[in-house]
């Protein structure tokens, strides 16, 4: 009867913390879908050129990189509930910039402290979850940042469609102010992570901490305790340096590479540039080309929450290397569409199919895998930098190819930019071939002695 308690117990009390921190997943993906439809008519009252929509969507990745490279700190020194308050004060102050933006410079700034926001809960979220939830529940629960990342790109069409009609760009983005408020005033009732508390040597918080965690389960309760200790006392020094020692060179390798191949594919393009690819192919109604996208957004919901269901079941590494098969497939596919077809609503037609086959494969894998082997591979005293500067790698990597996107397609053509993007995806499947670990069911410690084992051994 206890043991039946315990899990009731603990289900209510993780999944009220997960829940509520994995909000910022749908603030990241609300600001990554939002911008695809505001697009088309955000040049009615500020006027743009290429170059300048080229900059208005990589702002948010740019800010990102600033918001990855400051987060490893704060967390790491104020606290990782620290780090989520910042986040979610900051999307609000990026909001109201963006509501009062009449030129490209305000509205670009704007952008960037959203991305600053985005920034904060891509390293915060998976970082919290993973510190709070045990480990044979920690696949389920760190995904549900995923979940919650790709309901807000849902979102975030499903009201770029509402909005269409009368072209309220401005609207499109007031809407964001829901969740950003209830991430601000959410973070208020979270607990530090026992891993933090006990990196400052704050021990009853901690032991208090730890049995929310394993309610009525003292030995779950030391038997965790014992393990992060252990896990401490093996890393003392924790300087930026640490990360390409011998002991943690491999698993920083593993990390930057898959963060940025994730990037690499397309995915945020595809995204964020949905309804002018798909008129550029040759569908040309803006209303089409928006529910297009809103069909983009479902698929990957709908594919999100099967890889949820999966995670913990099959493992990280089959899912993420039958996910990046089948991108680097579609993504040849949508290459020979375009490269041979001229543009036609067949052609646009083609596109959205391959598009969607993408989608459905990203979201089975590297949607899901790459939030959870990032905040898994690294050892609790580096993980807060650890994740930092591979999202800093991977926000770096975005912001380029969101940038300069447009020229990109303006000199090789959609076709040749798809096969582009289909041999980062090789080279990311080969990666997760031949060295991502799998890591489910266990402990984050027991994860990080495997890598010093390795590196003891010349492995």
């Amino acid at each position: 009867m206890q043991s039946s308690f315990t899990k009731i117990a603990t289900s209510k009390f993780i999944i009220f913390i997960a829940s509520l921190v994995s909000v910022g997943g749908i603030l990241y993906g609300y600001d990554i879908g939002v911008i695809s439809g505001a697009l088309l008519f955000v040049q009615n009252d500020i006027p743009l050129t290429q170059g300048e929509i080229g900059r208005i969507v990589a702002a948010v990745l740019g800010g990102s990189i600033i918001g990855t490279l400051l987060a490893g700190p704060i967390a790491d020194h104020y606290g990782r509930r620290s780090l989520l308050f910042s986040a979610g004060g900051t999307f609000l102050l990026g909001l109201c910039a963006i509501l009062l933006a009449h030129g490209f410079m305000t509205l670009c700034i704007a952008r960037v402290l959203l991305g600053v926001g985005v920034g904060f809960v891509s390293v915060a979220v998976p970082l919290y979850v993973s510190e709070m939830v045990p480990p044979r529940h920690r696949g389920k629960f760190v995904t549900l940042f995923q979940l919650l990342l790709v309901t807000g790109i849902m979102l975030a069409y499903l009201v770029d469609l509402a909005f269409t009609p009368s072209g309220n760009w401005r609207g499109m983005f007031a809407v964001l102010f829901i969740p950003s408020l209830i991430l601000f005033f959410g973070t208020f009732f979270l607990p530090e992570t026992p891993r933090w508390l006990l990196s400052r040597q704050r021990t009853v918080a901690a032991r208090a901490v730890l049995d929310k965690i394993y309610p009525g389960a003292p030995f779950a309760v030391e038997q965790e305790y014992q393990h992060i200790m252990l896990g401490l006392k093996q890393l003392q020094h924790v300087s930026w340096r640490k990360l390409l020692s011998r002991q943690l060179l491999l698993p920083t390798f593993i990390a930057i590479i898959i963060a940025i191949c994730n990037q690499l594919t397309g995915i945020n393009l595809f995204l964020q540039y949905a309804p002018l690819i798909l008129k550029n192919a040759g569908i040309h109604s803006n209303v089409i080309s928006v529910a297009g996208s809103l069909g983009l957004g479902a698929l990957n919901l709908l594919f999100t929450l099967i890889a949820i269901a999966l995670i913990d079941k099959v493992g990280r590494r089959p899912l993420l290397l039958i996910g990046v098969a089948g991108v680097v497939i579609s993504e040849i596919f949508l290459g020979c569409v375009n490269e041979f077809m001229p543009a036609s609503p067949l052609m646009g037609m083609l596109s959205l199919y391959g598009l969607l086959s993408f989608i459905a494969f990203f979201a089975i894998g590297p949607g899901v895998v790459v939030w959870l082997a990032i905040s898994e591979l690294f050892p609790t005293a580096m993980r807060g930098k650890g994740i930092a500067l591979s999202l800093f790698f991977s926000s770096l990597s975005g912001t380029l190819l969101s940038g300069y996107f447009l020229q990109l397609v303006q000199h090789l053509g959609m076709g040749k930019s798809y096969w582009l993007f289909a041999t980062f995806g090789i080279l990311y499947f080969l990666v997760g071939y031949f060295f991502l670990p799998e890591t489910r069911a266990r402990s984050l410690e027991d994860i990080q002695s495997g890598f010093l084992v390795k590196t003891a051994c010349g492995e």
